[in-house]
């Protein structure tokens, strides 16, 4: 390959191969080698379980991660998770995805009958008792044992107990209006990075870990935000956007909001621990 490389670069041959057709061709042709190479092992090991996660690309094209954990028999036992592919998906009903899924394994002759495991989140078409994806898997094979996410698990609990306060719904609320406000336009920005060390974070509505980092930014730099506020209600010329800065310092300033982002930063810390454990690579239980 360096050669012919070299070639091309030094200008001695013009048929080349690098044009992007060849290159999808020969990417084609890589990944065909490679997922032969997975169904092999899988059938050698016979028994395996499904892990599926879906999420929305940049196209907002719903895609189907497919992945199957079975045990390497070759050699010393190692249990292996393959990662076989996306899967566009035009519903994420569980009738949907069953139907995907088991398209999936037909398509690469891999016996349904030999699943023993499915895992994935508990979203109401994953988990669903009658018509989810993992009670229509589990009507075709009763050994498929359902494992819900411990993770996502774990991210339910502390959003239904944080919902349950309404101390805790406000106090996340003014903590990404914060966000929001100082990353509205540059200057706003600028005033809060004279201010802080460590800059304002976005969070997700389904990863509370992020939540950490955005509480974490806040707690040991309160004073530090609050003077961010008061510098840009003088500097902005926006009427609207003075009064929300004043609006915000006042509540960044205020005994409430202070214990809850102290008493949240600690709940968080520990529960991100927790959440850390459940991802690790050495982790068995899904």
């Amino acid at each position: 390959m360096e050669n012919h490389l070299s070639k091309i670069k030094d200008g001695l041959t013009h048929a080349h191969y690098l044009g992007q057709h060849t290159q999808n061709e020969l990417i084609q042709i890589v990944s065909g080698k490679i997922l032969e190479a997975i169904v092999t092992q899988i059938r050698d090991s016979k028994y395996f379980s499904i892990i599926l996660d879906c999420t929305p690309d940049i196209s907002h094209q719903e895609q189907m991660s497919i992945i199957l954990r079975s045990v390497a028999l070759r050699g010393k036992p190692e249990i292996k998770e393959h990662f076989l592919g996306f899967v566009n998906v035009e519903a994420t009903t569980g009738l949907n995805l069953s139907t995907v899924i088991l398209n999936k394994l037909n398509e690469l002759k891999i016996s349904f009958e030999d699943c023993r495991g499915q895992a994935f989140d508990n979203g109401a078409n994953m988990k669903g008792k009658n018509q989810g994806l993992q009670a229509r898997l589990l009507r075709r094979n009763p050994r498929a044992v359902f494992v819900p996410c411990g993770a996502h698990t774990l991210n339910l609990v502390i959003a239904d107990a944080a919902k349950s306060s309404k101390d805790a719904v406000g106090f996340f609320g003014h903590v990404q209006k914060l966000f929001t406000f100082f990353s509205a336009g540059t200057q706003r920005w600028s005033v809060l990075k004279k201010h802080v060390k460590i800059t304002m974070k976005s969070w997700s509505d389904t990863r509370w870990e992020s939540r950490l980092k955005s509480v974490h930014a806040i707690r040991h730099q309160a004073s530090e935000v609050r003077e961010a506020l008061l510098e840009a209600r003088q500097t902005i010329n926006d009427p609207v956007a003075k009064v929300e800065a004043q609006a915000l310092a006042e509540e960044v300033g205020s005994y409430r909001f202070l214990i809850c982002c102290v008493v949240w930063c600690e709940i968080l810390t520990i529960t991100n621990i927790v959440n850390k454990l459940l991802q690790s690579a050495s982790m068995q239980l899904i």
